[in-house]
């Protein structure tokens, strides 16, 4: 009788035990899935920053350029650069671009 009162009360214990297995499976099972997720996420979203860091550099040198030629007495040019700084955006001719395209 004492064996069979042993395998009654190890049954709950195994399928708890066997449970947690199981859980902890499917738990790495979908973790792994989701950083997958992320990673083509990232690798999508590589070519999209890097266009915008080139268009930036862009910008950033029309941007330079507007400011010298409003420097050298250009009435158009003055009048952009006045209409940026109302609207908050000063523009550093002599800067460097931050991050050069690749």
């Amino acid at each position: 009788m004492t064996q069979d009162k042993q395998i009654t009360h190890s049954l709950p214990l195994l399928f708890v035990i066997i449970a947690l297995i199981v859980w902890s499976a499917f738990q790495t099972t979908q973790l792994y899935k989701e950083r997958q997720n992320l990673k083509t996420a990232y690798d999508s979203q590589e070519q999209v920053v890097a266009n915008a860091k080139k268009m930036r550099a862009q910008l950033d040198t029309i941007a330079a350029g507007t400011k010298r030629l409003a420097d050298q007495g250009n009435a158009n040019a003055q009048l952009i650069v006045q209409q940026l700084a109302k609207n908050g955006i000063n523009i550093n001719p002599d800067a460097q671009a931050t991050a050069a395209p690749k």
